[in-house]
């Protein structure tokens, strides 16, 4: 029986000591991820200081030296320096958008001169008031299958926020297939 009682007992005394291994490999698994990501996460805050964003979340970083225990500081610094709010330029060059502009125009290419404006709450909608407005103006029995290019512009604003942005112009054209009425 003592025999039987040893055996056992050593057998669980070695899957304990075999799942304490597994254990402990798969924490320095961890540890060295966490450990490399914050090395990423110092990189990212020195790119964003280059570009003259969270320079104080960056001095900070770099100070710190990643291990498993310091990587939450970093994250947390990487966190504030993503919620911060942006200093960048509107994507659209034209300048600020209007507040509640509803319009949009069919600007001639060759001149830049204005054709035709519409007016809609819905950008879609406008663009497509506009495409008929324009229909109407060009589409003659004289113009039947000829292609016009115009620039839609928009007074429309996408998002809200600092996130708002003018609708960008595009260039587009209209061909006359059937004569409008």
């Amino acid at each position: 029986m003592s025999k039987r009682f040893m055996l056992v007992a050593l057998m669980i005394g070695a899957s304990g000591v075999a799942y304490a291994d597994a254990k402990s490999d798969a924490q320095a698994k961890v540890d060295a991820a966490k450990t490399e990501v914050c090395e990423k996460s110092k990189v990212f805050l020195g790119s964003q200081a280059a570009k003259g964003r969270c320079t104080a979340e960056s001095a900070s970083a770099q100070q710190i030296s990643c291990s498993a225990s310091t990587a939450k500081q970093v994250f947390d610094l990487q966190t504030r320096c993503l919620q911060a709010p942006s200093k960048a330029a509107p994507a659209d060059k034209s300048g600020p958008a209007p507040a509640g502009g509803n319009r949009c125009r069919g600007i001639d290419v060759s001149d830049g001169r204005m054709i035709l404006e519409v007016e809609d709450r819905s950008s879609v909608k406008c663009s497509s008031l506009l495409m008929t407005a324009l229909r109407k103006h060009w589409c003659t029995a004289a113009n039947k299958g000829k292609k016009f290019e115009y620039t839609a512009e928009f007074d429309h604003v996408l998002g809200k926020g600092r996130f708002a942005q003018r609708m960008k112009s595009r260039k587009t054209s209209l061909t006359c297939f059937t004569v409008a009425k």
